[in-house]
């Protein structure tokens, strides 16, 4: 299954990959602030926060100032609604077709 996810970025569709630990230890802070956010333009901005960390290393030309600049009204709602899918390919949420005895978030799934 591809776990690459697609965010439109000023017109553009950009793909963003899954996040290794280098990546997520960089949106740590945008990941552990993100659920008491309760507006849409906060919970954007810490999704930019969190999409730039996992562009880091792919897209460098796409910073959290570069993608702010870019990044139209009518993206918002798309950015952060995808934001869980990314979370969830990089291994912090539990995955869609997971069950309900299985890992929780950021824990190991059984037999890995």
């Amino acid at each position: 299954m591809d776990q690459d996810l697609t965010i439109t970025i000023g017109g553009e569709a950009v793909t963003v990959p899954p996040m290794c630990f280098a990546a997520l230890k960089r949106a740590w802070p945008a990941i552990q602030t993100m659920p008491g956010r309760a507006d849409l333009i906060e919970q954007a901005s810490c999704a930019v926060e969190i999409v730039a960390a996992a562009l880091a290393d792919s897209r460098p030309d796409l910073s959290v100032a570069a993608i702010e600049a870019r990044l139209q009204g009518s993206e918002l709602v798309g950015l952060v609604t995808r934001l869980p899918r990314l979370l969830e390919a990089s291994g912090l949420l539990p995955s869609a077709s997971a069950g309900a005895g299985d890992a929780r978030p950021g824990e190991p799934a059984a037999g890995s």
